[in-house]
């Protein structure tokens, strides 16, 4: 009848007190693969994160390369595949260090609890970056300043890692989104033509791909310093 009570046998006048040992025991236990529930979700979020970002680097190196001619495309298209790819790898690999979460965990997840608002939350971004670039695509298409798509495109999915910082307690998003901002802003204010689009491609590249690198040589610190300010994605608290 009572969830988490394994009663024990104790013959004798202590009897109660091993039954009582024993629902202790039990729930700290629980507590506990509540604990590693929360680390592998926030680490199975990272492997995301990093998998996003590879892309992300390739493609904004690929279109610096692309507008640099198309003999630059073609000697460093295996370089910025090879990085890539080897993120992504990375970051299945990292995945895989998380086994007690996945897609069907935030599908089961519970109303009200850490992970189903986390999950909202983060669709509400993701839904408010989405519109933002069709924004600026019509915007800027309206106007027939093409020119202007790509930087101002790199400044919205720049801004979007300020949110995801605080809403995944991953600092580093707090850092390339400042980062590709200022990147997307000089090359808004300081290039024209070619050379902007040059200059946002390979700055925005370079930082995404860096931060993935990051996140993928300290995902373990950043767990452990996440966990310590965020409860229990079930909502659980440890028994005392």
């Amino acid at each position: 009848m009572l969830s988490g009570f394994v009663p024990s046998v104790r013959w004798g006048p202590n009897a109660r007190l091993g039954i009582m040992y024993s629902r202790h025991r039990t729930c700290w236990y629980g507590a506990a693969g509540a604990r590693k529930l929360s680390r592998d979700q926030f680490i199975w979020g990272l492997s995301n994160g990093v998998n996003v970002l590879a892309v992300s680097g390739a493609f904004w190196m690929g279109l610096a390369a692309w507008t640099l001619g198309a003999n630059v495309l073609l000697i460093t298209t295996a370089p910025i595949l090879l990085l890539g790819g080897l993120l992504i790898w990375r970051g299945i690999r990292l995945r895989r260090q998380a086994p007690g979460f996945s897609r069907a965990s935030l599908r089961e997840a519970a109303r009200g609890s850490a992970t189903r608002r986390i999950s909202i939350s983060f669709q509400a971004v993701t839904a408010t970056q989405t519109l933002s670039i069709v924004l600026v695509g019509f915007t800027c298409s309206i106007l027939h300043r093409s020119d202007l798509i790509w930087p101002l495109i790199g400044l919205v999915v720049s801004l979007h890692f300020l949110p995801l910082g605080r809403l995944f307690s991953v600092r580093p998003y707090y850092v390339l989104g400042v980062l590709g901002t200022a990147v997307a802003v000089i090359s808004l204010l300081g290039f024209n033509g070619s050379a902007r689009l040059i200059a946002v491609g390979l700055g925005l590249g370079l930082v995404t791909s860096s931060c993935a690198i990051y996140l993928v040589a300290n995902a373990s610190g950043l767990a452990d310093e996440a966990l310590r300010n965020r409860p229990s994605p079930t909502g659980a608290t440890p028994s005392a």
